[in-house]
């Protein structure tokens, strides 16, 4: 009788360690499962090419980006939101290392200072094209990471690229005239009623956070629809987060860089500018084709372990 209630107690006792050790072991296992992955995202991102096509989208995302915002504020124009546009432009560069946004402020300012008349004439075409540019260079390294082996026609691909260039261009407009219209309808709400709306948007890092938010949502799109294969947008949420996370932590360890050591500057002199933007680009290019190695092996392993 002894024995027996000797067994039990050491039943019962068993049963409550694995009870309360059993999420210990859980979150063990699934952080260790998500750094083999992590490791093998890395070896993906090499093999597939990855770090020669970042050097290739960076060079795209410098020349399309001048005629993208050339093209985005001409829009923006039209709609009577020009000061807010600027506005956002300006609060985006805030978040660049101050070496970059140094190297683009001067052309920006031109931009935004006069009116593109180019945009009148035929010119417009090839702003268009060249800004679809990083668009298409985007699905093309997707593709390669989501292993699409017979991806459709260039042309076709190109006209999407195209229609999804203006599908991005329209929703940062409407992002930019929400700005314009919520402070209208926040002042009626203040005289209709009178009460006033004490907003803190820098309380605990709420405006980082908001940025944070958005580029997760726009990572999160692209992953879904750039690349020429079905998916759920559900899946690509790992890869997304990992991205934005390695984009924040690189910004900083790039600023730290940049202002404690000065080879760019001793190496290249008056290009230091254009490099470190170029680098700068290099660097988080790299990080987002990590992030679509790192969503291709995370529902491919988790798919295995599910059978």
């Amino acid at each position: 009788m002894n024995k027996e209630n000797t067994k039990n107690k050491n039943n019962s006792k068993n049963s409550i360690s694995k009870l309360f050790c059993r999420p210990f072991y859980l979150m063990y296992r699934y952080i260790k499962l998500g750094y083999k992955i992590f490791r093998i995202a890395i070896f993906d991102t090499i093999r597939q090419d990855g770090v020669e096509h970042a050097g290739y989208l960076a060079f795209l995302s410098i020349l399309s980006l001048f005629p993208f915002l050339i093209f985005l504020v001409s829009v923006i124009g039209h709609f009577g939101g020009s000061d807010i546009g600027i506005k956002f432009i300006f609060l985006a560069l805030e978040y660049l290392p101050k070496q970059v946004s140094e190297a683009l402020n001067p052309r920006i300012n031109e931009i935004i200072s006069g009116p593109p008349q180019a945009l009148l004439t035929i010119a417009i075409i090839g702003v268009i094209w060249t800004a679809s540019s990083s668009v298409e260079g985007c699905r093309t390294i997707l593709n390669r990471a989501y292993r699409v082996e017979f991806p459709p026609p260039y042309i076709f691909r190109r006209l999407i690229s195209i229609l999804e260039f203006f599908v991005i261009t329209i929703s940062i407009t409407v992002g930019i005239l929400i700005f314009v219209i919520a402070p209208i309808i926040l002042k009626f709400i203040e005289t209709r009623f009178n009460f006033a709306f004490n907003f803190d948007y820098d309380w605990l890092g709420l405006r980082y956070g908001a940025i944070s938010l958005l580029l997760f949502c726009a990572v999160s799109l692209f992953y879904y629809a750039l690349p020429n294969v079905k998916q759920k947008i559900t899946k690509t949420i790992p890869g997304s987060i990992l991205t934005v996370a390695l984009w924040a932590i690189v910004e900083k360890l790039f600023s730290y860089y940049l202002a404690n050591f000065h080879q760019f500057s001793l190496i290249y002199g008056s290009l230091a500018g254009i490099i470190i933007s170029l680098m700068f680009f290099y660097i988080n290019n790299l990080i987002f084709i990590l992030g679509a190695e790192f969503n291709y092996h995370f529902h491919r392993t988790f798919k295995i372990l599910l059978k």
